[in-house]
């Protein structure tokens, strides 16, 4: 292999803090590949496939409850409860979790709460083979579910800072947001087909069976413990109080924050319960047809994240990912909104999901190249607060504003929203264009 070429520095050093010498062969070939020198790291191959069980469940999870619902109910009313059942656990957890992230071994943690949520999974399986699921159970499990995954989102995101070093990060970032599209592909899509073929008891069980994959893989992930700073405050309210105090101390990161916030009010909250609704009710669609719109969706990502992991440097991050919900995100939205039939429904998704590439590929980024990794926890629990915790909200006026104004009209005023409140983040803070 005297012919191949060296890794990127990044991946040697990476090598060495793992205590793994450069070996010749498919490591070395992939360090050379712009798009998947992450890969010839030791660890990161385990946190991937981890981190894609985890989203799999993810993309299974919200819309097959949603689904349930609304096969028990009808209403996309309690659709929007159940939505809002799985994140409103977010308020109360993210910001702790985050701090129990920066304390503990983030991968043993991802791992022992990963077993618990399997065995949430399977007890909600049992409630419908036994049939006593209802309306209550089904807003008693998301809770469950939900408060698990408000534990893991910080720390599983955290990790990856810890595993890769800072040169290759964003390359990182792009493999692990390629990773949640395909969960995104197969996870709708799969919850869907298990409906289908052997009824929602499978859906939960199969659930069930990724968390536990998930654990799996993060118990073989050697992430590092975090070197607390000299004098750092270790009761749990200080400790949140200084991630708040470096987040909002920023101008830069607190726009981005705000836009962050923004688009789980007005557009992940609304499309997750809507457009679910929309293909139901508008369009005459059953479960599988439904769930591929979010596997396009999924596709769109994967593509974009491809585009951009293929760039070996992207300049002016923060105007890309600011322009993106001014301008892209509100046609996207009000498209859907607008769409009269099932095809053109999913063009609009498969647009939603290149600029939901651009969006968490660039956010991402942008929060974890500007934070220490002492603080990284921490940041990243209000990331995942800023989004996840107020999806939730989103979904619950989403419900509610269907029943009265109908799905598709609410999509299209959410669209306008988009485009008004991210331009007043971008006027307020103009310092976001200049972040990178």
């Amino acid at each position: 292999m005297a012919d191949s070429p060296p890794p990127p520095e990044g991946v040697a050093a990476a090598r060495g803090r793992a205590g793994v010498g450069a070996r010749p062969g498919i490591r070395a070939r992939l360090a050379a590949m712009p798009l998947l020198a992450t890969f010839a790291l030791r660890d990161f191959p385990f946190y991937w496939l981890g981190t894609l069980a985890y989203f799999t469940v993810f993309g299974a999870q919200r819309f097959v409850f949603i689904w349930l619902v609304l096969e028990i109910s009808g209403r996309a009313g309690l659709a929007g409860v159940v939505g809002f059942a799985l994140g409103i656990p977010a308020f109360f957890i993210t910001l702790p979790a985050g701090v129990w992230a920066d304390r503990m071994n983030r991968g043993r943690l991802v791992a022992l709460v990963s077993l618990v949520a399997a065995a949430g999974a399977i007890a909600t399986a049992g409630s419908v083979w036994v049939g006593v699921i209802n309306i209550p159970l089904a807003l008693l499990s998301a809770l469950a579910l939900g408060a698990a995954g408000a534990v893991l989102q910080p720390a599983l995101t955290a990790i990856i800072s810890a595993i890769v070093p800072r040169e290759l990060l964003m390359n990182g970032i792009v493999l692990r947001t390629m990773g949640q599209n395909l969960a995104q592909i197969v996870g709708a899509s799969v919850g869907g087909a298990a409906i289908a073929l052997w009824g929602f008891g499978a859906a939960f069980a199969l659930q069930a069976m990724l968390y536990a994959l998930t654990s799996l893989a993060m118990f073989a992930v050697r992430v590092p413990m975090v070197s607390a700073r000299a004098g750092a405050p270790r009761a749990m309210l200080p400790q949140v109080l200084e991630g708040l105090r470096f987040v909002f101390g920023n101008p830069a990161l607190r726009a981005l924050m705000a836009i962050m916030v923004i688009s789980g009010l007005f557009m992940l909250g609304p499309v997750f319960v809507l457009v679910p609704d929309i293909a139901r009710v508008k369009l005459g669609e059953g479960a599988f047809s439904a769930s591929m719109l979010f596997a396009v969706t999924g596709a769109g990502m994967f593509l974009m994240s491809a585009a951009i992991g293929s760039l070996r440097r992207l300049e002016r991050k923060g105007q890309i990912f600011t322009l993106n919900m001014i301008i892209f995100a509100p046609i996207v939205l009000i498209g859907m909104g607008l769409a009269p039939w099932y095809t053109l429904l999913a063009f609009f998704m498969f647009a939603w999901g290149l600029g939901g590439g651009a969006f968490i590929n660039l956010n991402q980024t942008l929060l974890q190249s500007n934070t220490p990794d002492h603080l990284m926890g921490r940041v990243m629990s209000i990331s995942s607060l800023a989004i996840a915790g107020v999806i939730p909200l989103g979904s619950l006026l989403a419900g509610a504003a269907a029943e009265v104004v109908g799905a598709d009209r609410y999509l299209v005023f959410c669209g306008l929203a988009i485009f008004v409140t991210a331009l007043a983040a971008y006027l307020a803070e103009p310092a976001l264009l200049h972040l990178d």
